[in-house]
């Protein structure tokens, strides 16, 4: 595997025969998961390669930064160039890499996902895209069979949370200010 690295980026290709392809999310999502089974050190190097080339503010890319390119059937839509799909199974090898990172993506989720809740269960998507919750109850359920001895890595800053929250609630603002100046009594006009 090391003689075949994408020379772009460092990682595993996406595809190597017949012709290589560079790296891509949807595969790395899955190498970095599964690669810390098979070898450790090289798994710690690899996740942080991936992480640094595509972990965007809010979700993954699934070209490496500074690349585009487009969506197919491994990525799904991609939207500003992020992989929904790369982003939910980047939770599960954040976990096994004991990166905070996944902790993150799984608020980002709850916050933008749709999400429905029943009595018993919770689907995103507005419960339209059953493999995307199989992947997400995948992700949130991965634990590293071995290598479990890697040392948790740097969280980010609690700052990623500012753009969501003033998407949020600026135009909530807005409205709210601009429906008290409308009911505002206006100064009454003297009588002549």
């Amino acid at each position: 595997m090391k003689t075949k690295l994408d020379p772009a980026t460092g990682l595993l290709p996406h595809q190597v025969e017949p012709e290589s392809v560079g790296a891509r999310a949807t595969s790395q999502s899955m190498i970095q998961r599964f690669l810390v089974e098979i070898d450790p050190a090289f798994a710690r190097a690899q996740y942080e390669i991936f992480r640094d080339k595509f972990v965007a503010g809010f979700g993954v890319r699934e070209y490496p930064k500074g690349v585009g390119g487009p969506g197919d059937v491994d990525s799904g839509p991609l939207i500003l160039g992020i992989s929904l799909s790369a982003t939910v199974v980047t939770m599960g090898a954040a976990r096994v890499a004991h990166d905070p990172l996944a902790d993150r993506l799984a608020r980002e989720g709850d916050l933008l996902g749709l999400p429905i809740s029943g009595l018993k269960t919770k689907r995103y998507a507005l419960g339209q895209v059953p493999i995307g919750d199989a992947f997400l109850a995948w992700s949130l359920s991965a634990r590293p069979l071995v290598g479990s001895d890697q040392p948790e890595l740097k969280g980010n800053s609690g700052w990623w949370r500012a753009p969501w929250l003033l998407l949020i609630w600026l135009p909530a603002l807005i409205l709210w200010l601009a429906a008290g100046f409308r009911g505002r009594p206006r100064g009454r006009r003297r009588a002549r």
